[in-house]
C-alpha cells in the first residue's frame, strides 16, 4: 500500500506541477485505497480473523456496493465554481475511508491502521513536500476592459507568455454585457509563495493596454 501511495504521488505530482485540479493528494488516496481493496480479495484464508466460514461469507460481494455508494457521497462534495474545483481531496478521503472500514470488518486490523497512517501522511506530509518541488501556481484572472474596446485573446496570451506566464486556451472565456468586454482565464505561474505569485501577476496585468480593472485569485486545487 505504501508503494501504491508512492507511485500515486508520482503520477499526481505531474498534475500538481501543471496546476491541475486533481492534485497529488487525490492520486495518493485513490491508488492506496485501490491497492488495499485488491489485497483483501487476494487473501480469502484471512477473512474474518481466519475463522472457518461457508461460501456465503464473501466480503467481495459487498465491497463493490460499498465503494460505489460512498463514491456517490463523495461526488456530492465536489464543487465547481467557474474554473475552480473544490472538494476533490475530501471526496477521495471519504471514498478511501470506506476501504479502512472494509479492512477492519474483515479482520485486517494492521493493514487498516497502516492505510489510515498513509492517508494522514498523504494529506499532511505530501503538501509540504510539494511546496519544496518545482510547480506552477494556478491563478484565476478576470480582466475587465474599457467600454468600446474589444480585446483579442491571442494578444493577451502573447503578452503574458513573454513575461513567463501561461494561459491555457481551454480556460479562456469572453463575456460582453452590451457595453464592455470581460475576459476570464487561468494564469499559470511558477510557484513562489501565494502572495508573491499574486503580486507578480498583478504587476504584469496592470500593463495591459485598455484594461480598466482586474481581479486575480488562487484557483483551488482542492
Amino acid at each position: 500500500m505504501a508503494l501504491a501511495l508512492l507511485l500515486g504521488w508520482v503520477v499526481g505530482y505531474e498534475r500538481y506541477s501543471s496546476g491541475r485540479a486533481a492534485g497529488s493528494q487525490v492520486y495518493c488516496l485513490v491508488c492506496s485505497t485501490s491497492c488495499a481493496v485488491t489485497l483483501v480479495a487476494g487473501y480469502p484464508s484471512l477473512w474474518y480473523w481466519g475463522s472457518v466460514h461457508d461460501g456465503n461469507a464473501d466480503p467481495t460481494r459487498v465491497v463493490n456496493a460499498i465503494l460505489t455508494g460512498i463514491g456517490f457521497l463523495g461526488a456530492g462534495i465536489i464543487v465547481q465554481t467557474g474554473i475552480s474545483v473544490r472538494g476533490l481531496t475530501t471526496a477521495a478521503s471519504i471514498w478511501g475511508s470506506a476501504a479502512i472500514g472494509i479492512l477492519v470488518g474483515t479482520g485486517f486490523y494492521l493493514p487498516a491502521i497502516g492505510l489510515a497512517v498513509l492517508f494522514v501522511a498523504s494529506m499532511v506530509v505530501v503538501p509540504k513536500v510539494n511546496r519544496h518541488l518545482p510547480a506552477r501556481s494556478a491563478i484565476r484572472g478576470t480582466l475587465r476592459f474599457r467600454e468600446g474596446h474589444k480585446p483579442q485573446t491571442e494578444l493577451i496570451q502573447h503578452f503574458l507568455s513573454q513575461r513567463g506566464l501561461r494561459v491555457p486556451p481551454d480556460s479562456l472565456s469572453v463575456l460582453y454585457d452590451g457595453r464592455s468586454f470581460e475576459v476570464q482565464c487561468l494564469i499559470f505561474a511558477r510557484a513562489m509563495g501565494q502572495t508573491n505569485v499574486i503580486d507578480a501577476i498583478s504587476r504584469e496585468l496592470a500593463e495591459i493596454a485598455n484594461l480598466e480593472s482586474f481581479t486575480v485569485t488562487h484557483s483551488s486545487r482542492a
